[in-house]
């Protein structure tokens, strides 16, 4: 009976060799922009682990999934082009024409970043077709992001695998486990900056809060002066 770990590395190795895995990178890659529950990103940082162990090259890998992610997005792009009038009658205005407002001043931005927080590039994808965002600017802060986003994924997998790379199992443990590591950090350090954002909201709140309160209690002793020394009449 052959051994179960032997059989695994055995699987893993053959899967990973295959010619066929930049092409299954490029499909789900498609895939994953429109649809966020198929995560494409455990298969590009798997192929970055390969790319230690010599059985992929990182520049093919980190093109193909930049590919696909380019195609994919353009695809929801259209999607929410052609699904915009519908949005316009179904949302309350004022969210619509603010997300256009959002997009107008800070849309390559949010296309570069979005892509980085769970669904956020399915959501910015959409809402800049929704909202008419012009399609040479999408284009264009696409195509950079998707470059970004694939490098950064391959290279989390290339990494913590790097010392790895006689052991095609153990390399694919340690990748993922850093690659988890990495993302648990940005994504920790992402909510304490947006909880110490909002915590500044609420403190500016309060204190226009404060001000406005203590304006009429002010103004209403000036009335009062006022009318005092109007009801004493003019001064002999």
């Amino acid at each position: 009976m052959p051994d179960p770990v032997e059989l695994l590395r055995a699987v893993t190795e053959a899967a990973l060799a295959s010619p066929w895995l930049l092409a299954v990178i490029v499909g789900m890659a498609v895939v994953d922009a429109l649809l966020p529950v198929v995560p494409s990103e455990a298969l590009i940082i798997a192929a970055g682990v390969a790319a230690v162990t010599g059985e992929q090259d990182l520049v093919a890998v980190i093109a193909a999934a930049a590919t696909g992610s380019f195609l994919g997005e353009c695809a929801g792009y259209l999607v929410g082009r052609r699904i915009g009038p519908a949005v316009r009658h179904r949302f309350p205005a004022e969210h619509y024409h603010r997300a256009a407002c959002l997009l107008e001043r800070r849309g390559g931005l949010v296309l570069l970043t979005a892509r980085f927080v769970p669904a956020g590039r399915t959501v910015a994808t959409l809402a800049s077709g929704a909202t008419g965002y012009p399609a040479a600017r999408f284009v264009g802060f696409t195509a950079v992001g998707t470059v970004l986003s694939a490098a950064w994924q391959a290279l989390l997998g290339f990494v913590g695998g790097a010392a790895f790379a006689h052991d095609t199992v153990t390399a694919l443990a340690v990748g993922f486990g850093f690659a988890t590591l990495v993302g648990a950090a940005l994504e920790g350090g992402r909510r304490l900056i947006g909880a110490r954002r909002a915590s500044l909201r609420v403190v500016q709140r309060r204190s226009v809060r404060w001000r406005y309160e203590r304006l009429p209690r002010t103004t209403d002793r000036a009335d009062r002066r006022g009318r005092h020394l109007a009801d004493a009449g003019p001064a002999r």
